[in-house]
């Protein structure tokens, strides 16, 4: 399984989002109107089924606070809509669009930003029996910046404007993204989000026109490739840490608490590590379903020194050469936790 590339021409890559606003009350009238027509069938389902809960529940107390009153033979009880029936439908539909808003903004591009980038290389040096992952993040509240900074980044921009051509013979000369649900979610978000702030995706995220025997050399979906080709959108990266005996990215925080971490906690430290354990836990987990048994440290790099360039194996990352250069990165990860 995954033998499509070589590992030293892999990219594991992450992003994490949020909403574009804290609020749903913080978006303006237009923008509310778009955003219900957006989700109008989740909103009309969940309104129902509230009110029907609602509806039941004030039935229960008044039938047992108040004794019914006697009625006439022949006459009905009339049941009328009141205003407090409307009200209490307003108040639903707000408190619908609210709880909507937190758990659908920050993953639909139109309403969503991007905090965080985490990109992760492997290499393995002559006599070691485990592999070396380096991870590199990109993160800011302007989410602009991050957006032009990744793919600008000196060598990782180059990387990503490559593919093979249509008949190219060397295609394992090209490098491939590696990611968990990174078709649906990653690229997508990513390659819209770019576009609307006026950035061209780079080559590898403009993939619309491959076909899928193409699609593998450039992305690779541990998701899609764990299903086996079957319909299956529910095995998550945390599920096959578990049945690898891989550590938890999720021992900390979760991708649902990534909203109220950055808009209530302002914590974005937190979020870009949560990031990246998610970029060491993908590729330990990548070596698993590869049936290789080394495991993936995390390289820590050492401070720079008097410049002597000297790049890694694999030709991304950069190791330090003793008492030579080595580049930093601007990652909140120490260690390998």
């Amino acid at each position: 399984m995954l033998d499509q590339k070589p590992l030293s021409k892999l990219l594991f890559l992450d992003i994490e989002t949020t909403s574009q606003k804290e609020s749903f009350f913080d978006l303006t009238e237009r923008q509310q109107n778009l955003f219900k027509k957006r989700f109008k069938k989740d909103i009309e389902s969940k309104v129902t089924l509230q009110f029907a809960i609602a509806t039941s529940e004030k039935q229960k107390k008044e039938e047992s606070a108040i004794e019914p009153p006697v009625l006439k033979k022949g006459t009905k009880k009339k049941t009328t809509p009141t205003s407090s029936t409307e009200e209490m439908i307003q108040k639903i539909t707000e408190n619908v669009c609210v709880e909507l808003y937190n758990t659908k903004a920050p993953i639909h591009c139109e309403f969503s930003r991007v905090l965080c980038i985490s990109v992760g290389v492997m290499w393995k040096n002559d006599g070691d029996d485990f592999y070396n992952i380096k991870i590199t993040s990109f993160y800011d509240e302007d989410e602009k910046k991050i957006l032009f900074d990744f793919v600008n980044h000196p060598k990782l921009g180059v990387i990503l404007d490559k593919l093979p051509g249509k008949f190219e013979k060397n295609r394992n000369e090209y490098w491939a993204i590696v990611g968990h649900n990174i078709s649906v979610f990653d690229l997508p978000v990513l390659s819209k989000r770019m576009i609307i702030n006026e950035i061209k995706p780079p080559a590898m995220f403009d993939v619309s026109h491959l076909k899928s025997w193409d699609l593998t050399d450039v992305v690779i979906d541990t998701k899609s490739a764990w299903s086996y080709n079957v319909f299956d959108n529910s095995t998550s990266l945390d599920l096959l840490c578990e049945i690898f005996n891989v550590p938890s990215s999720k021992d900390d925080i979760d991708g649902s608490e990534v909203k109220n971490i950055f808009w209530i906690e302002k914590d974005l430290p937190r979020i870009v590590k949560y990031c990246e354990k998610d970029v060491l836990a993908l590729a330990q987990v990548y070596l698993k379903m590869k049936s290789m048994p080394e495991e993936v440290r995390l390289f820590v790099q050492q401070p720079a020194q008097p410049y002597a360039e000297t790049p890694a194996p694999g030709g991304y990352a950069e190791t330090p050469a003793p008492g030579g250069y080595a580049e930093t990165t601007n990652s909140v990860v120490p260690s390998a936790e």
